[in-house]
């Protein structure tokens, strides 16, 4: 499933391709004084048929010339050249390319894409890895590689964070501005097109790799889906965070009009389930993915989701509060015992509560301010703390970074600082930053979404990632219904009427009053084509509602196929929609939200990959909007929501048995109960997979 990318990161013996003093827009000299700055760590040859000499050293025309193997080429030619040389370098024993050029079928033109299928036959053939094309090319700091075209990168820290970028430009400055604010790399990898070489190739030598601890990546598409979970399961395992920014978040979905949970599922909420499941940390910006690395780079995890905020400026504490409440922030109060002790210690007149406001009196008094943060660190009731602190521009100018050390010495919860702004920081900052021993975090949207993201993937590790139970096969005879009833979902109940004429027998003998549906292929939908009718109270109602249905249906569509009429017992409750299908990248995933006619309109639903236990469904009916309607609401009693947790639960798992006939499983409403009472599936509707026999 992996390629390796050993060779690529860690080579022996490197050839620049193309070398010569302007060609490439002065790449190929750039990347040959990165080498010469480092004293050549790897053996470095020149190629290029034009040229004898260059920069003191032997070019060689081609790869059959050269005196030995070449781990790594790194490829500075014109587009149109690069398959001819490749095939004649992969002849001759090379095991990796680096690519720089585009237009290998990026802009969807018929040459590129031809050059991109004729490299990736030459990978077939023998074996050759290929990172790119398009890609501003890649770092090994712990062995000084720098396979980067310019001098930027020379300074750049080692330390324990690795990166993979799909984008080339805002590689090397995400990482600059990473390195100023106290950031060291491992490896940084732009992976560019990534014709062979891919993110999952790359995260999962990370998770190998003993200098690294933290992987940061911002990624444009997925190309190998199982890959990527593969190797994020592995970073999970390995308890190596993995720290996302996915680009094009908002754009469409697959198009799967057959039903909601089609319609609803867009490209971003099942990515966005597949990185719950692995544990995968999502950010929003550039910004943020500094902020939350630096955080998870300092190594602890806090025992639960429970954050208390200390300064000594109120303006901050009622900002801070509505980023709570924005970004679902758990702040609860201090224990009694926390409160009485620091009402001795803050400004008089100041309320002990959280976050905290110690007063203006404390702002200097850095030995007073840090015993009051470790009150607060030892609370019961907080797992995760932010102190105030502002980085210094100059020595000596935010007091003895000591003060902070103390703070995260008297804990093993997790510690930060944070700026209500984002600051300018220098080599004195970064110093002080060190000293200190905890990351200080930039703006307080940010310290609040970072705080979140370590309290979520503290509790997935916790959980661990779920794996589906064993279950026994469907019989051949049994319907999908008589399934999901085998697993305990239940609908009302009902009958059937082959004819309109039969309808009002079928109601009778459910029970009054019922629900009537009509069945057939062009009624998917019922409610858009007339094929609902409810609260119908006798036979005649009952045959009259049938025949109206019909005549609509026959009106829209002479050829329709009716089948009949479902007759259903009429079910009070809250109406909830649950429904599973089959992803074509990610697999099975269970939609779970707000139902009814409404839902598309609405679309208050949240996902998750397959499959699911107790405690995810609790975070999914969490995020949704509406979800005071589950409680006590407006008169309305509070909903049985272990029952509807169960109920998703066994969806989950009942998809398992029937994943191999049924491609789309969908129960709208399901209807929820007050507590005590279960819920009820009033409609299931399954879409058979297509068969091609």
């Amino acid at each position: 499933m992996f390629r390796s990318v050993e060779s690529f990161l860690r080579p022996q013996t490197v050839a620049i391709v193309g070398a010569s003093e302007t060609g490439g827009a002065g790449w190929p000299k750039g990347i040959y004084e990165n080498f010469a700055h480092e004293g050549f760590p790897a053996r470095v040859y020149l190629v290029n048929p034009r040229r004898a000499e260059l920069w003191g050293q032997k070019v060689y025309p081609d790869f059959a010339s050269l005196p030995e193997k070449i781990d790594l080429a790194i490829v500075i030619i014109p587009a149109e050249a690069i398959v001819d040389v490749l095939a004649e370098a992969a002849e001759a024993g090379l095991a990796n390319a680096l690519i720089f050029a585009s237009r290998f079928g990026e802009g969807g033109d018929d040459v590129g894409a031809a050059r991109a299928d004729a490299l990736r036959d030459i990978c077939d053939r023998t074996g050759l890895r290929i990172s790119g094309p398009n890609c501003m090319g890649a770092i090994s700091l712990p062995e000084r590689l720098l396979f980067y075209p310019t001098p930027r990168v020379r300074g750049l820290p080692v330390g324990e964070v690795g990166v993979v970028f799909q984008s080339g430009g805002t590689f090397q400055f995400w990482l600059e501005q990473g390195a100023a604010r106290g950031l060291g790399y491992s490896y940084a990898v732009s992976s560019g097109n990534e014709l062979d070489l891919d993110m999952a190739d790359y995260i999962n030598f990370l998770v190998d790799d003993d200098h690294t601890q933290v992987i940061a990546c911002m990624a444009e598409g997925v190309r190998r889906a199982d890959a990527l979970m593969a190797a994020a399961e592995r970073a999970f395992d390995a308890g190596k965070p993995v720290l996302m920014l996915k680009v094009g978040r908002t754009a469409g979905g697959q198009a799967a009009a057959q039903s909601h949970t089609g319609a609803l599922a867009t490209d971003d909420h099942i990515f966005t389930a597949m990185c719950r499941k692995y544990g995968i940390v999502l950010v929003d910006t550039l910004d943020e993915l500094i902020e939350a690395t630096l955080a998870f780079s300092a190594g602890r995890l806090p025992a639960g989701n429970r954050v208390a905020l200390v300064g000594y400026s109120g303006g901050a504490k009622g900002l801070f509060i509505d980023i709570a409440e924005q970004t679902g922030i758990d702040m609860p109060d201090f224990t009694p015992a926390t409160q009485a002790r620091l009402a001795e210690m803050i400004d008089s007149g100041v309320s002990p509560s959280n976050p905290l406001d110690t007063g203006a009196g404390l702002a200097r008094k850095f030995d007073a301010f840090a015993e009051a943060c470790k009150v607060v660190a030892a609370d019961e009731n907080i797992d995760m703390i932010s102190v105030q602190g502002q980085l210094p521009l100059v020595e000596g100018g935010a007091g003895d970074p000591m003060y902070f050390r103390d703070i995260r010495d008297s804990t093993d919860k997790p510690v930060v600082a944070h700026n209500r702004m984002s600051q300018n920081i220098n080599d004195a900052g970064r110093a002080f930053q060190t000293a200190a021993g905890i990351p200080f975090l930039q703006r307080l949207p940010e310290v609040g979404r970072t705080l979140v993201a370590l309290g979520d993937y503290a509790e997935r590790r916790r959980r661990g990632i779920p794996t589906f139970p064993e279950v026994p096969a469907v019989p051949a005879d049994q319907s999908v219904e008589e399934t999901l009833a085998s697993y305990g979902i239940n609908g009302p109940a009902s009958g059937f009427a082959a004819t309109a004429a039969l309808a009002g027998a079928a109601a009778a003998k459910t029970g009054f009053p019922v629900a009537l549906k009509i069945v057939s292929p062009q009624a998917v939908h019922k409610t858009e084509v007339g094929g609902v009718a409810l609260d119908i109270t006798s036979e005649d109602a009952a045959v009259a509602a049938a025949q109206e249905m019909e005549a609509r249906l026959r009106a829209a569509d002479p050829d329709a196929e009716i089948d009949g009429f479902m007759v259903q017992q009429m079910v009070d409750g809250l109406e909830v929609i649950a429904g599973v299908r089959d992803d074509p990248q990610f697999g099975p995933v269970l939609a779970l939200g707000f139902g009814g006619v409404l839902v598309e309109a609405i679309g208050d639903v949240s996902f998750r990959l397959l499959p699911v236990t107790a405690a995810d469904v609790a975070d999914m009916l969490g995020d949704l909007r509406a979800k005071a309607l589950l409680g006590s609401f407006r008169g309305a009693p509070a909903r049985d929501v272990d029952a509807l947790a169960h109920c998703a639960v066994a969806l989950s798992n009942a998809y398992l048995d029937l994943r191999g006939e049924v491609s789309d499983i969908e129960i709208n409403p399901l209807m929820v109960g007050a507590v005590g009472e279960g819920v009820c599936a009033v409609d299931i509707r399954a879409i058979r997979r297509e068969r091609d026999d």
